[in-house]
């Protein structure tokens, strides 16, 4: 019976050491473990250009006590927002193509337009990108900051899509030439060669149980599309 007693009070005790330690773990580690920059520079990439789901929700679970105790909304980006955003792409940017040519063709060059513009997005999200180099962390006025170098493998093609898509409307084509001509500039995002895109993504914290995070990532990642 004794010997009974003491093993439960054991037991107790245990469970409370293990409660108080858990309380005392970094904000960071109730939803996810510390992430080095490189890692958390990935989970950027494949959330802003990629839109992958897990990363998306990954960096989410990361930020998000950081976020919370700087009084911002929990969630980073939104998975749903991003793809809502993907499947207007087609028809808004297919719109801006079409309203380029002669008011009297743009009903009929509007779906070689959107395939074009479906196309552009398809490449952009598809786009092959890692992070390969953290640098030595730097700390300024408190401030934790690590710069990270990545690089993507992006579709490499003859023109881009807007100036492509300006100077076939001012050619003079007609409806089947326009078609013709805004179909062959669609097809260049399919079925041209690779060229790399490098760049610098830092990433900045100020106390060690914070995220590293980039307010800023889309300034970084949106030069993406001078490569498109």
């Amino acid at each position: 019976m004794h010997q009974t007693q003491q093993t439960s009070r054991t037991a107790v005790l245990a469970a409370t050491l293990a409660a108080a330690m858990a309380l005392a773990q970094p904000a960071f580690a109730a939803g996810t473990a510390e992430l080095a920059p490189l890692d958390v520079a990935n989970l950027y990439i494949k959330t802003i250009i990629n839109q992958d789901e897990a990363s998306v929700a990954k960096l989410n679970a990361y930020l998000r006590p950081t976020r919370l105790a700087g009084q911002q909304s929990a969630e980073y980006a939104s998975y749903s927002d991003l793809k809502a955003a993907d499947a207007k792409f087609p028809t808004a940017t297919g719109k801006l193509i079409a309203d380029l040519f002669p008011a009297a063709m743009r009903a009929a060059v509007t779906p070689a337009a959107e395939q074009l513009a479906a196309n552009v997005i398809a490449a952009k999200n598809g786009a092959a990108c890692q992070a390969t180099k953290a640098a030595p962390v730097t700390v300024e006025n408190g401030m934790q900051t690590a710069a990270v170098n990545f690089e993507c493998q992006v579709v490499k093609v003859p023109v881009a899509w807007a100036p492509a898509a300006q100077q076939l409307a001012k050619s003079g084509c007609k409806v089947e030439q326009c078609k013709a001509g805004l179909q062959k500039i669609a097809a260049t995002y399919t079925s041209s060669p690779k060229q790399t895109w490098r760049a610098v993504f830092a990433v900045s914290r100020e106390k060690d149980s914070e995220a590293w995070r980039n307010d800023f990532a889309r300034e970084t990642f949106d030069e993406i599309w001078e490569y498109l």
